[in-house]
């Protein structure tokens, strides 16, 4: 299961089960309570914040009452080495007696057990010392560069002028050799701030400095700021990329009827999909089980 984001994430309301956004997952929560023959097995995944908000008290409710065993996970797709910020919240559930191949620990844990990628807690290292980076072993992080088209065949996704003079100074930018790109949302392509990363293809040019001048020149000489952004040739990452970064197979395509903004939005909307792969293997072990 994965409810509607907005009555939870953080640049909503977080009004929780209030929302009319949260009656689907209320519904079902409630239909469980009902069902003959449950499900032996249960996922559910929401935005970071979710742990936070009454669903989630009701969700931990009803399966206690519906005789379920759960463990809940905080967990992102760096711990598996992939350069994209997602942090989100995860529950899996069995049906008892099913047991977990781990005892369950009563707490939101930050790692998946038995996993031989994510069997350690994730620690932000964006504030650790180059010390503190060499002591520090998990998974190393593949540069942005692994996921993205090579066809240099960008121009269709570079930010336009109007963008790039109202709010270049508000995106989150990276370059094709960098190691993180912010959570893609619905919102990409659409809206600015807080909604992913855009590349900067000059990888020469001194973005600060060039930001710099660029303010200067706001509201005196449009032409002239716009000159010097459109140095860093800033664009956003293909569908396709976004895509990769989010795990998707390379067999998989979107129609060809689909608009760029569909594909933007449905991305958003989706799941990582190697980390819930990860999470589904364990849910899949049985207790006791080392397979």
């Amino acid at each position: 299961m994965s409810p509607p984001c907005q009555p939870y994430t953080r640049v909503g309301l977080q009004q929780g089960s209030v929302d009319a956004r949260a009656k689907s997952f209320l519904h079902l929560l409630k239909v469980l309570g009902e069902m003959k023959n449950k499900p032996k097995y249960i996922l559910v995944e929401n935005v970071k914040g979710f742990e936070e908000s009454d669903s989630r008290d009701m969700l931990v409710d009803k399966l206690t009452h519906c005789d379920y065993t759960f463990q809940e996970f905080l967990l992102t797709p760096l711990q598996l080495g992939i350069p994209n910020s997602r942090m989100r919240y995860y529950l899996l559930a069995k049906l008892k007696p099913l047991q977990f191949a781990q005892p369950v620990t009563g707490t939101i844990i930050s790692y998946i057990p038995l996993s031989e990628h994510m069997s350690q807690a994730f620690i932000d290292t964006r504030k650790m010392d180059e010390e503190e980076l060499i002591n520090h072993t998990t998974k190393p992080i593949d540069p942005l560069s692994k996921y993205l088209e090579h066809d240099n065949n960008y121009a269709q996704y570079l930010v336009p002028d109007k963008v790039l003079a109202k709010n270049g100074h508000v995106f989150d930018i990276v370059k094709p050799d960098g190691r993180r790109s912010c959570c893609f949302t619905k919102g990409y392509y659409h809206y600015a701030q807080g909604t992913g990363s855009v590349l900067q293809m000059n990888t020469e040019a001194d973005r600060v400095e060039i930001f710099e001048k660029a303010l200067s020149y706001k509201g005196i000489d449009e032409e002239k700021q716009l000159e010097l952004l459109r140095k860093l040739k800033l664009r956003y990452f293909s569908p396709r990329e976004v895509a990769n970064l989010m795990g998707f197979p390379q067999e998989f395509s979107f129609p060809n009827t689909s608009t760029i903004k569909q594909r933007y939005r449905t991305l958003g909307n989706s799941i990582s999909v190697k980390l819930v792969s990860e999470l589904m293997r364990y849910l899949m072990k049985e207790g006791n089980s080392l397979v």
